[in-house]
């Protein structure tokens, strides 16, 4: 996760669009520069850019219609039955969704959404990497005490770019190549007597945080600062600020979020062309246990079939880890169905035996790999949001941490928007947010995108120099680290434009 720190150098010439060759190059030159503001410039939106300083700087500004004024009082907060207007209409069901309505409701907004059950899924078989602010900004609304699953904290990170690169220490390998310069990067902070371990993320399980955020929702639904739609929005109409549900009934409001991946018509009729790529790839995820205890060390390898990530989970002697191991799609298909003493002998033939041995604990599950950027994120009375914003490749960690800085910004935007007594769709407002989210989102597109091919690609070697050289700079140079372990914290509005963290990631509620 914090690989995407090293993405943000200052460049030249970057007015062009992206393309996969652009992206890919983001990555061989975050690894042979490893310095700081790598395409600050072109993190933005598509248009003109200035070069003179560290400050995206638009020369074009969409014009926007002043919405009417906010609604307030008891018919924000109706049930059902009786709603025919509301600040703030969430479309999309998942824990995008859910998210957006519950900091939004924190915000003190009216909140209609039509949401659906949390998927069965087996606890560690899926995990996310959060962020210690995002952590923080789960505290705050009360959904991280809920969790009915344990966390782990990851105090150290190592990548290497390749098998023979990982230090050979307690391995059962057997290859006799020893490199003389391991290409490896570490972000843990050297831990002397008596000082404060570093958290770096948190590995939460996907299944627990889903039945966390169910519950959230369904609280705050009782008590009436969100309503549930008996149907899904099917449509809506920008010109006239009006969403119509599946059984008919029409409801006006002042914005409507998009929170879902796969477009609907009325989406792909108003919002401009996004990026996408399919990599033709999948992620094959489960539970290992390993002969050796994980010490909450990270471990991500750069295999010439794709990224292997190993993350730790809670268990009994610190020895199961999550796995996240991109390959190709058939292959990863395969993998998921045989027996698991294939899949393990496989995975440490793959890793040279670096890494010890594995057993397969439970079932393992496949998830498409795709890269999805959206061109705009505001049109009009429409906001984009987590998925319907950005799908990144899942390497660095951070898709549900730019959900969450999404949400949590939008929520301070319009908080703020309202107590300054303007129009609740504010045309200037609502560009903050695009412009900083924006931002953020692409160079972690432009980042993960690059990485996921680059060591598979006939830059290899090239890029295994640049990640050797690199983790000498890190290792020597402190005030690096740190600014690399910030921007996986806080994303790049912190760390680039000076922006302050939102409220929520800051562990603030809008009432204090």
């Amino acid at each position: 996760m914090n690989l995407l720190y090293l993405c943000n150098k200052r460049a030249k010439c970057l007015s062009r669009p992206l393309t996969s060759q652009t992206l890919r190059a983001f990555g061989l030159f975050a690894l042979i520069l490893g310095a700081p503001r790598l395409t600050a410039h072109y993190l933005g939106r598509r248009g003109s850019y200035t070069g003179l300083d560290d400050s995206l700087v638009f020369w074009h500004c969409r014009a926007m219609t002043s919405p009417a004024p906010p609604v307030s009082g008891p018919a924000a907060y109706s049930r059902v039955s009786t709603l025919e207007r509301v600040d703030v209409l969430v479309h999309g069901g998942g824990n995008s969704a859910k998210i957006t309505a519950l900091c939004l409701a924190a915000a003190g907004f009216g909140v209609a959404l039509h949401d659906t059950p949390a998927p069965e899924l087996p606890d560690w078989q899926s995990v996310l990497a959060l962020s210690p602010a995002a952590r923080r900004m789960l505290e705050t609304l009360e959904i991280w005490q809920t969790l009915d699953q344990p966390s782990a904290p990851i105090t150290d990170m190592q990548v290497y770019a390749r098998a023979s690169d990982v230090s050979t220490d307690n391995s059962t390998e057997t290859s006799t190549e020893t490199p003389l310069f391991p290409a490896s990067l570490g972000f843990g902070a050297p831990k002397g007597e008596g000082e404060e371990i570093e958290i770096l993320a948190h590995i939460v399980s996907l299944a627990s945080l889903g039945r966390a955020l169910s519950g959230a929702l369904e609280s705050q639904i009782q008590n009436g600062r969100i309503t549930r739609l008996a149907t899904p929005i099917v449509d809506f109409s920008a010109s006239e600020t009006r969403a119509t549900l599946a059984d008919g009934t029409y409801i006006k409001t002042e914005l409507l979020i998009d929170t879902q991946k796969t477009p609907p018509l009325w989406r792909q009729k108003a919002a401009a062309r996004p990026l996408r790529h399919d990599y033709q790839a999948g992620a094959l995820v489960g539970q290992l246990r390993r002969d050796r205890p994980h010490a909450n060390l990270a471990q991500q390898i750069f295999l010439p079939s794709g990224p292997l990530a190993l993350l730790p989970v809670p268990s009994d002697g610190a020895q199961n880890v999550a796995m996240v191991w991109s390959l190709p799609k058939a292959r990863a298909e395969a993998l998921a169905k045989v027996e698991p003493d294939l899949v393990a002998h496989e995975l440490q033939k793959a890793t040279e035996g670096r890494l010890g041995d594995f057993t397969i604990e439970g079932d393992l599950a496949v998830q498409d790999l795709q890269l999805q950027l959206a061109e705009n994120f505001v049109e009009g009375r429409m906001v984009l949001l987590g998925d319907a914003a950005h799908v990144v490749h899942p390497l660095a960690g951070q898709g549900f941490n730019l959900t969450l800085r999404d949400a949590s910004l939008l929520a301070d935007v319009l908080y703020e928007t309202r107590q300054l007594g303007l129009a609740f769709g504010d045309g200037a407002m609502l560009a903050t947010y695009e412009t900083t989210r924006r931002a953020d989102a692409k160079l972690t597109a432009a980042a993960t995108h690059g990485l996921a091919n680059l060591f598979s690609s006939p830059l290899a070697k090239l890029a295994r120099l640049g990640m050797a050289i690199t983790g000498q700079s890190v290792s020597r140079d402190t005030r690096l680290r740190e600014q690399m372990n910030a921007q996986a914290n806080s994303g790049l509005s912190v760390t680039e434009q000076g922006l302050p963290l939102a409220r929520l990631m800051r562990g603030e509620r809008f009432d204090d």
